[in-house]
């Protein structure tokens, strides 16, 4: 008999309802899975909802946990429990429940010979149940809230050590840490290869919760095993080690993202956002981070599997039986653009790499339709946004790149296409100004994603400029245009203004910028390297400064940034993933400004850390993917699930980045509710660019 089986009472038992809908019938409260895609749901015609669970034989119980309701809200706040025992029916005291906000709710209740269970609804509703669990024994350790994993309903049982890592793996050369959660200090570890002999490579200890493993490069496969104290022994996912180990298993899963998320060409016909790629935005850097992961690696990129088909592409889609989706908003004129996409702009090279053609379809996209609005309740309206323009100066920077798989005909139209459109660029944004940010307070709704949520929406990132505007001074010099300096001295301009009126300590100002926050500082080290004589005064200290901050909210078991030092560990109330897929670009590009060896090296261990958070090293022990399609080496996918067929349909997208645990779960509480389940493609644009910045930190460069 398993130690869950012990603990919970309610495993194997059989449940009734009085109604249900599709899908979500009774078996869901009793299928050890806590989920809101496992629910019970009652039927929205039910007048009286009532749930019946029969035990398979009679047993003692000291509790009835019960975990109700929607992404960590909506609980079941008013019912009564009955229990069956010696057969008869009780209602103690303890299960007349009202006015109830627990998601995870333990009812104490001891009583012997339990048969049966039932619980009814005060009003009308859908219930919202997603697990019941009757222990028979307490394991919690002090002071911990009620988690099903207790219950062995997840399989992360407390009383055995755990260990988080990236469930794909690490690269030889890089920092190679994991987080151990429950293990005191001194907890012996040891890593074997996996299979084989299974012998020792390594070992090491605990201290404050983090295990580390950096000093072994040998690729192979490996698993890490816990043991010592009053726990039993545990052992991590199995991992690989290879030199090239980013590249090898991030760099396709990345692209192929890219590829499916095509508005009208990708996996779904549609534009969810009317931008080049589904629920893309003027602000989600998806062309600076695919000319960026091209310039890290060429050869790489054009030794990738070519999948994207031109003209197949564009006789699929001009066929006039192709049916286009335009229910979603912002869907206005999106056909009409892709048709001029395909008839009136000159294709790229029929075996360009796919990296390429990807660039080749969101500036020409642009071209044909330049004018978007962000459908989330942007209070811009639709317009040629600055950010849609800088996007595509990064295209013509890199022509010299580029030129041997595009026309020269696209050149020209997107470097006319910048110059007639830059004047925004030159400009300080209003809305950089800390002045325009809201506070906490101010984010009104659970799980919150439209509206102004500025900064947290991450649309105007301080600095998103600079970086351009030193392109079209290189450009400018480069094609002889006139007046190149002017660029120069406005991204002077715009560096200076950081430097003055930025507050690294307001976290608003760094992680409060979402997964947008590699606009701001890889820009400001840009300016640093590149024009040092021309960066103003106090430049360097200013990069330093951000990254002690960034070092101080990070001393923790997980090597995590935290959002502030307080209450929040991430963004409040958003989803936060995208803002641990940037941070490698972040942290490695502040590590080049530094002259502190302790703190160069601190910044290059979270940019490792935050890319295993990604991918396993956080509190749910969970990669942030909803499904393994594209991904090597996962074993754990995200459970919490965006609903098919809505929005952007992200789920029909290889290597897709969801979502992550929020604060409900730091420092380590699995069963802590979940944030918005949605991906986004601005996450896709966010890993690309970090791992176009991995790699030019691997070639050691002094800049990209």
């Amino acid at each position: 008999m398993s130690h869950a089986e012990v603990i919970n009472a309610a495993g194997g038992a059989r449940a009734t309802a009085s109604s249900y809908r599709e899908g979500r019938g009774a078996g869901k409260v009793v299928d050890g899975v806590v989920d809101d895609t496992s629910r019970w749901l009652a039927a929205e015609s039910d007048p009286a909802p009532w749930l019946e669970i029969e035990l398979p034989q009679a047993t003692d119980i000291v509790a009835v946990d019960l975990f109700s309701g929607w992404e960590g809200g909506d609980a079941l706040a008013d019912f009564d429990l009955a229990l069956e025992s010696g057969g008869r029916w009780i209602a103690p005291p303890e299960g007349k429940v009202r006015g109830n906000q627990d998601p995870a709710l333990r009812i104490s209740i001891k009583l012997p010979g339990v048969t049966r269970l039932k619980v009814s609804l005060i009003h009308a509703g859908a219930a919202r149940i997603r697990e019941i669990a009757l222990p028979r024994e307490l394991l919690a350790p002090p002071g911990a809230g009620l988690s099903g994993e207790m219950l062995g309903l997840r399989g992360i049982a407390l009383d055995t050590h755990q260990v988080a890592l990236n469930q794909v793996g690490f690269e030889g050369g890089r920092p190679k840490r994991f987080t151990a959660p429950l293990s005191a200090d001194g907890t012996a570890f040891v890593m074997r290869r996996h299979g084989g002999d299974a012998a020792v490579v390594h070992e090491g200890k605990v201290h404050g919760g983090i295990g580390d493993f950096s000093e072994y490069r040998e690729a192979g496969e490996y698993v890490i095993e816990l043991s010592g104290g009053s726990l039993k022994s545990g052992f991590s996912d199995p991992f690989l080690i290879g030199p090239d180990l980013m590249q090898d298993l991030f760099w396709q899963p990345a692209v192929d993202f890219l590829i499916d998320s095509r508005s009208v060409a990708g996996t779904h016909p549609s534009a969810y956002g009317g931008c080049p790629w589904r629920d893309g935005t003027y602000y989600d850097a998806i062309l600076p981070a695919l000319v960026m992961l091209y310039r890290a690696d060429a050869k790489r990129v054009e030794g990738m599997p070519r999948q994207i088909d031109w003209a197949a592409d564009k006789k699929r889609i001009l066929d006039p039986a192709f049916k286009f989706d335009a229910k979603n908003p912002c869907s206005e004129g999106v056909m009409e653009a892709v048709r001029k996409y395909y008839t009136e702009l000159e294709p790229p090279a029929a075996d360009a790499p796919d990296v390429v053609k990807l660039i080749h379809w969101g500036a020409g996209y642009y071209l044909c339709n330049p004018a978007t609005k962000d459908p989330s309740d942007d209070p811009d309206p639709r317009q040629i946004h600055s950010q849609t323009v800088e996007q595509v100066s990064y295209v013509v920077w890199a022509w010299p790149e580029l030129k041997r798989w595009l026309p020269e005909s696209f050149y020209e139209k997107c470097r006319s296409f910048c110059e007639e459109n830059w004047s925004k660029s030159l400009e300080i944004d209003k809305w950089w100004d800390p002045a325009t940010y809201l506070t906490e307070a101010q984010i009104h709704g659970k799980n919150p994603f439209g509206g102004l949520l500025h900064p947290y929406k991450g649309r105007h990132a301080p600095g998103h400029s600079i970086v351009p505007n030193l392109l079209m001074h290189e450009i400018a010099k480069r094609d002889g245009r006139p007046d190149p300096d002017r660029y120069l001295k406005v991204a002077v301009a715009q560096t200076a203004w950081i430097v003055e009126k930025i507050d690294w300590n307001d976290p608003r100002t760094t992680k409060g910028q979402r997964m947008s926050e590699h606009r701001t500082i890889p820009n400001l080290v840009w300016l640093l390297q590149k024009y040092p004589e021309q960066s103003p005064p106090g430049l360097k200290e200013k990069i330093a400064e951000w990254a002690r901050v960034a070092a101080k909210r990070s001393e923790n078991l997980w090597d995590f940034r935290r959002y502030d030092e307080e209450r929040n560990w991430t963004i409040p109330k958003l989803n936060d993933v995208g803002n641990w897929a940037s941070a490698p670009a972040v942290f490695l590009a502040a590590s080049w400004a530094l002259d502190d060896p302790v703190l160069k090296r601190r910044m290059q261990e979270l940019a490792s850390s935050h890319a295993d958070a990604v991918f396993g090293r956080n509190p749910r022990l969970a990669a942030t993917t909803a499904k393994q399609d594209g991904f090597t080496g996962i074993e754990r996918t995200w459970p919490n699930v965006f609903q098919n067929d809505t929005c952007a349909r992200l789920e029909l997208c290889r290597g897709s980045i969801d979502s992550g645990p929020g604060t409900e779960m730091f420092p380590f509480n699995p069963q802590g509710g979940y944030r918005h389940a949605e991906g986004w493609v601005n996450y896709g644009a966010a890993w690309c660019m970090s791992l176009a910045y991995l790699e030019f930190d691997a070639r050691r460069a002094e800049s990209p």
